[in-house]
């Protein structure tokens, strides 16, 4: 391997890497190019690099350059910008990964990276600081919207390092969501849950509303299924007879055409429900089933437990059957009945909160609790309901005091 320098004018210089000779390459055939004693024919291999600066900062890159190529680290410069790059990345990926999963990966890209100076910006010069400072410019969006938009240049970089355009991936060492201290992550679960009372009047507005929100509202108390998960439901996960409801999937894409995928853990779970669920569920399955009779020619069935009926036939395309607005519904129908019910105004995350809340006052097991929200760990569930844990432990004190003093 050798280098050597070559002057083009003043402070601009070629740096001339030498590989040796190699193989002429038919490009109609892939096999190399033969003189007519059957000889291969050979070309000489010469990588040549613009460096601007004086000649003694182009003989120090020229060694680098050098020392790279013997421990085979060497990259060959390109002028591909990240714009460019991502391009690229996006139709390599759009057979490797679910359709819904591609729809976001583009509209992050096309809304937001495209627009940004990052995409101006050559790929081979980008480094930590700058991904940095886009992230910094999404301060109005959630933790989870940051944490997606590093997960795709995450692995758009990724690609191009192992495709022998970066030597290291600059986002590898990035932390897009920063750190919720523990307190946080407690403080929304207290502000975000109704007591008792705040809960069955919101059941009373939304069982004043119909059968559907009535059924609704009461497994996201109830079972504390996410959003996306009451959407994805299914009558074949339901068992009426037994009370209890297979949580095994969640709605990914609504629509004409949705998409299910497994749950935020990808773990399924089992829940059982009180027997006043189960009655609302009851009901509503007949109202549905006569409203899939009397519409049988353009009911979507997709055999979802809650989907459209005619008042939420809002846009063009919608039809009876297809799965809820997922996106907006906190701004529609939830809002309405928050407003009948005049109970505090809470995320609708929060029907979630208040499960597991009313659960644990009322002395229930924080595993069993864990399990019916499907966390993956004890400690996430005594984490994010912190605040309710002292009221536990005087309680349990109380209760051994009396043990052990024979109070």
């Amino acid at each position: 391997m050798r280098g050597s320098i070559k002057g083009r004018y003043k402070g601009s210089w070629s740096l001339i890497l030498d590989f040796g000779y190699e193989p002429q390459i038919d490009k109609a055939t892939g096999q190399p190019k033969l003189d007519a004693t059957g000889k291969v024919l050979k070309k000489r291999n010469q990588k040549w690099i613009t460096f601007r600066g004086t000649k003694k900062q182009a003989e120090a890159k020229l060694n680098e350059l050098v020392h790279a190529a013997e421990h085979g680290q060497f990259i060959e410069p390109s002028k591909l910008t990240v714009g460019e790059w991502l391009t690229e990345w996006l139709k390599l990926t759009e057979a490797r990964v679910r359709h819904s999963s591609y729809v976001r990966y583009r509209g992050v890209i096309e809304k937001y990276i495209q627009k940004s100076d990052l995409a101006s910006m050559l790929l081979q010069k980008v480094r930590p600081s700058h991904l940095e400072a886009y992230y910094a410019t999404l301060t109005m969006m959630s933790a989870s919207s940051r944490v997606t938009h590093h997960s795709i240049l995450l692995s758009a970089l990724r690609k191009a390092k192992k495709d022998g355009l970066l030597s290291v991936n600059p986002a590898e060492n990035v932390d897009a969501k920063p750190k919720r201290a523990r307190h946080a992550v407690s403080d929304e679960a207290r502000n975000h849950a109704w007591t008792a009372d705040e809960a069955r009047r919101f059941l009373d507005a939304a069982k004043a509303a119909g059968p559907q929100p009535a059924a609704f509202y009461s497994m996201a108390l109830d079972t504390g299924m996410r959003k996306s998960e009451l959407g994805g439901l299914r009558w074949s996960s339901v068992d009426l007879e037994g009370g209890k409801v297979r949580v095994v999937e969640q709605l990914t894409k609504g629509g004409p055409a949705p998409e299910f995928g497994p749950t935020k853990t990808g773990r399924p779970r089992t829940v059982a429900l009180a027997t006043e669920t189960v009655s609302l569920l009851r009901t509503h399955k007949k109202a549905q089933a006569e409203l899939k009779m009397k519409n049988r020619s353009h009911y979507a069935d997709f055999g979802l437990v809650f989907a459209k009926e005619w008042n939420d036939v809002k846009g063009r395309g919608d039809t009876l059957g297809h799965p809820l607005q997922l996106n907006n519904l906190g701004e529609r129908e939830y809002a309405r009945l928050i407003k009948t019910a005049k109970v505090r105004r809470i995320k609708f995350h929060g029907l979630r909160h208040t499960c597991a809340t009313l659960l644990l006052q009322a002395g229930q097991p924080v595993h069993v609790v864990g399990e019916r929200l499907g966390h993956t760990r004890v400690a996430m569930t005594m984490e994010v309901y912190a605040h309710v844990l002292p009221d536990m432990q005087q309680e349990a004190a109380a209760t051994l005091g009396a043990l052990l003093h024979r109070r």
